[in-house]
C-alpha cells in the first residue's frame, strides 16, 4: 500500500504591504503539496494547493 505526504511551504510571493503601499512584503500564507508514493517509495503523483491567503 502506497502512502502520501503533505508538505506545507511558505508562499514567499511579494505582495503590496497594506499598511505602506510603497513597499512590498512576503506573503505570510503557506501552500500545500501532497505527494503520492507507490509501494516502492516512488513518487507517482503530486497535487498542489494554492496559497491560502494571497492567491497562487
Amino acid at each position: 500500500m502506497g502512502h502520501q505526504e503533505d508538505r506545507a511551504t511558505g508562499c514567499g510571493r511579494q505582495v503590496p504591504n497594506p499598511t505602506n503601499p510603497q513597499t512590498t512584503m512576503s506573503c505570510p500564507g503557506s501552500k500545500t503539496t501532497v505527494y503520492y508514493y507507490d509501494d516502492n517509495g516512488n513518487c507517482i503523483n503530486q497535487q498542489m494547493w494554492p496559497c491560502n491567503v494571497c492567491g497562487s
